[in-house]
Order: C-alpha cells, then sequence, then structure tokens
C-alpha cells in the first residue's frame, strides 16, 4: 500500500517536473492517471481490453502489477461462500438432480452448487475460491505476487528518478 502513495505522488511530480506550467500539469496528470487506471485490467477486465491497448498499454502500466501485488496475495486461497441472493438460481430438466445436470459445467468452470441433491432451484455460485474471481483480471499465478511488487518498486524508483532529472 506504500508503494501505491509513493507510485501516484512520484507520477504526479514526474509530470509537474516535464510540465511548462501549472495549468498543464494540473490537466495533464489526472489524464494521465485516469489512462492508467482505465487500462490495468481492473475497472476493464483484460480479455475485454480493446487488442490495440491490451498487447502495449497493459504491460508498461504501473496500475497493473500494483493490483497483482496487492491483490493476489489476499484473495488467493480464500475459500468464497456465497449468500443466498448470490447464488444463480436454475432449474434442472425433469428428473434429473442438480448434480447430474451441473457436474461437466462446474467441472470445466469455476464455482460450486450448494444443493446437488436438489431436483429444483439449482444455486450456483460462480466462485469457489479466490483464484477464479482473479482469473478475469489476469491474475492467473500467485507466483506473480512478488514479481509485481518488485515491478512496482520499479516503476516508483523511475518515477523519482524521472523527477530528479527533469529538474
Amino acid at each position: 500500500m506504500t508503494l501505491y502513495e509513493f507510485l501516484y505522488t512520484g507520477i504526479g511530480q514526474f509530470i509537474a517536473a516535464y510540465a511548462p506550467n501549472a495549468v498543464f500539469a494540473a490537466l495533464v496528470n489526472p489524464l494521465l492517471i485516469s489512462v492508467l487506471v482505465s487500462f490495468c485490467g481492473v475497472l476493464v477486465p483484460y480479455a475485454q481490453i480493446t487488442a490495440f491497448w491490451r498487447y502495449w498499454l497493459y504491460y508498461i502500466n504501473p496500475f497493473n502489477y500494483l493490483i497483482g501485488g496487492l491483490v493476489t496475495p489476499v484473495l488467493w486461497d480464500v475459500q468464497v461462500q456465497c449468500t443466498q441472493e448470490e447464488y444463480g438460481i436454475l432449474d434442472p430438466p425433469a428428473g434429473s438432480t442438480c448434480q447430474a445436470y451441473l457436474s461437466d459445467f462446474v467441472s470445466q468452470g469455476t464455482g460450486y452448487i450448494n444443493n446437488p441433491d436438489a431436483t429444483a432451484a439449482c444455486e450456483y455460485c460462480p466462485y469457489s475460491v479466490g483464484r477464479e474471481f482473479l482469473q478475469p483480471y489476469n491474475l492467473t499465478r500467485r507466483v506473480y505476487t512478488w514479481r509485481d511488487i518488485c515491478l512496482t518498486l520499479l516503476f516508483v524508483l523511475s518515477s523519482y528518478a524521472l523527477v530528479f532529472l527533469l529538474l
């Protein structure tokens, strides 16, 4: 979390050091930060980012690595237990149980069936563990946590190096 504070202040100071005047810095800083946050894979999941942005901006975006370092270690092994309002409710074909009807779907995807022996109102939870929730955000390996933290630190150091270089 401390790296986050240094990251966005370093980017802001870098822009201020580069800007010809305060008005330009005040206009460019929120624009750049909002573009970086928009394309880090959180507001728009990785698969839905336009290909043009996905293959270059996503990978040079410091907020991408910041998010990976912040949420992966916290959510990876968390067991998900849906509340009653969060279940997807569906009815299996007549004479079939929820387990028999949804077993192929659940085995190929994520989540769990809360009432596998029921013959009506199957309760499906889309996630059973935190890593399933992280997959759409391109956070697919726990080992990347330390890589992401180190890359965030490198972005912080490079942004402050640019501040001093441009001053």
